[in-house]
């Protein structure tokens, strides 16, 4: 069996893994909640159980659809609909802002998404799947592929898109509440890096990264998106 259905299956229903839906909701929320409120038609794609979807809306107050592969997965039902994301069933430009959380490494070709699962983002197929039987949370991650920072911001970068960085943003808002207060006082301690050499070391060893992908409205227009949104 697969580390995705070993994990899932067991913990899906409970109420630890509906609490970690809901934090990483809050996050979501945090990071891009402009843009998933008013008119937005938004989606979320690869939404798995539907849980993080409905937390959004609630949140938004706006309607947040869901589209997820496997039917047998899905929890909260309500606007969620089975669909593949390499054969979307939606016409050109229905959607304003589509949610991607930990997606691209379960698809065979990530580039056709665009025309991290925490700490195993990075590792190899074999010491991911060590790590999870030695924390007995699955077997084997045979069936998820991962890219490191540069392959894929350049392949996101290759589709047309502007490409915002906005995990240091992430951290400085949520760190404390997301990791606790640990994390908080040795982020403040990289905080004091010089930019370069802690943005390097983010690249290579975060266990995950948040990007804001935004589409140009036209070739060669610059992005609308202030940069103290995205904390750079």
């Amino acid at each position: 069996m697969s580390a995705v259905g070993d994990r899932y299956e067991r913990f899906t229903a409970s109420d630890a893994y509906r609490s970690g839906r809901l934090r990483k909701a809050t996050v979501i929320a945090h990071l891009c909640g402009p843009y998933l409120t008013g008119d937005a038609r938004v989606i979320d794609l690869g939404a798995g159980t539907g849980i993080i979807r409905k937390a959004l809306e609630m949140t938004t107050g706006n309607p947040i659809f869901g589209m997820e592969i496997d039917a047998s997965f899905i929890v909260e039902r309500e606007r969620m609909t089975q669909a593949d994301v390499l054969c979307l069933p939606l016409a050109d430009q229905c959607v304003d802002v589509a949610i991607l959380n930990h997606l691209y490494e379960h698809v065979p070709n990530p580039a056709v998404l665009f025309e991290g699962l925490p700490f195993l983002s990075w590792l190899p197929n074999d010491a991911a799947s060590a790590y999870l039987r030695w924390t007995r949370r699955g077997t084997a991650y045979d069936d998820i592929q991962f890219l490191t920072y540069r392959p894929l911001a350049k392949l996101m970068r290759s589709a047309g898109f502007f490409v915002h960085d906005i995990t240091e943003r992430a951290i400085d808002d949520l760190i404390a509440q997301a990791w606790g207060r640990g994390w908080s006082r040795l982020w403040r301690g990289l905080r004091r890096t010089p930019d370069q050499a802690r943005r390097s070391l983010l690249r290579t060893w975060s266990p995950q990264w948040f990007f804001l992908l935004e589409r140009p409205a036209w070739p060669g227009v610059e992005s609308s998106i202030p940069v103290e949104a995205t904390g750079s």
